[in-house]
């Protein structure tokens, strides 16, 4: 390896950085405007990171969380909790 090698890596690199640098900062002033027009930020990144991840990864996840949620059903947690109104509150906002 030279020094021109290292320096041309070097160099492509630290754009590279640059550039995702950039994009967090647009990111973050996307986020702001959407917090800003009442948008829920959490559930925006969320649906966000899955608009952009692989099919067979997102299936896995479903997967994943319908599991949950009948484990949830069986130890009927949100009778538990005291939340079991809840479901039909969020359905009609």
């Amino acid at each position: 390896m030279t020094n021109s090698n290292v320096k041309q890596y070097a160099d492509e690199l630290s754009d590279i950085y640059m550039k995702i640098e950039d994009a967090k900062a647009e990111a973050a002033a996307l986020i702001e405007a959407a917090k800003e027009a009442g948008v829920d930020t959490k559930a925006l990144r969320k649906v966000a990171k899955e608009m952009v991840m692989m099919s067979d990864k997102l299936a896995a996840k479903y997967e994943a969380e319908e599991q949950l949620s009948l484990f949830r059903d069986v130890v009927q947690i949100r009778k538990r909790k005291g939340l079991e109104g809840s479901d039909q509150r969020m359905a009609a906002a």
